[in-house]
C-alpha cells in the first residue's frame, strides 16, 4: 500500500466510524422542519466550510482542514437527502432541486480551485470532498433530467 493510499484511508476512517455523529454545526440545521429550507441552510453551511478548510490548509492545520472538508461533505449530503425527503418530483417542481444543483456545481468549482492552490502534499485531502459533492450533484441532475415516468 502506498503512502498516499494509507493517508486517504486514515482520512476516511473517522467518517466511517462516526457516521451518525455529524459536525456539531449541522445539528441546528438538521432540526429545521422545512426540508427545502434545511437544504438551503446545509448548502450555506457547506460554503462556509470550504472557506474554513482553505484557510486551515493555508495555516498548515491539516487536521482542521480535513475536518472542515468532511463537514462540507456531510452538509451537501444532508441537503440532497432533505430535498429527496420532500417527496416532490424534481421534474414537476425543479426549482429547489435546480438551485441545489447550481450551488453544488459552484462548490465543485471552488473545491477544484482550492485543490490547485493547496500544497502538492495536501491536494489529495480534497479528493474525497470533491467526490462526495460530485455524487450529490449527479444525483440532483439525474432527478431533474430523468425521463418522464
Amino acid at each position: 500500500m502506498t503512502f498516499r493510499a494509507a493517508c486517504l484511508i486514515l482520512a476516511w476512517i473517522p467518517g466511517l466510524v462516526c457516521q451518525a455523529a455529524q459536525h456539531p454545526g449541522l445539528a441546528p440545521i438538521e432540526a429545521t422542519q422545512d426540508r427545502e429550507r434545511r437544504s438551503r441552510l446545509a448548502l450555506e453551511f457547506a460554503q462556509s466550510r470550504i472557506d474554513a478548510a482553505t484557510q486551515a490548509y493555508r495555516m498548515d492545520d491539516l487536521d482542521k482542514g480535513a475536518g472542515e472538508l468532511d463537514a462540507l461533505g456531510d452538509a451537501v449530503e444532508l441537503a440532497v437527502k432533505s430535498l429527496e425527503s420532500t417527496g416532490r418530483n424534481p421534474r414537476r417542481n425543479p426549482g429547489p432541486f435546480k438551485r441545489a444543483e447550481i450551488r453544488t456545481r459552484k462548490l465543485l468549482q471552488q473545491l477544484h480551485h482550492a485543490r490547485r492552490e493547496a500544497h502538492p502534499e495536501d491536494r489529495e485531502a480534497f479528493d474525497g470532498a470533491i467526490e462526495r459533492v460530485e455524487t450529490a450533484n449527479h444525483q440532483l441532475l439525474l432527478g431533474i433530467m430523468s425521463p418522464k415516468k
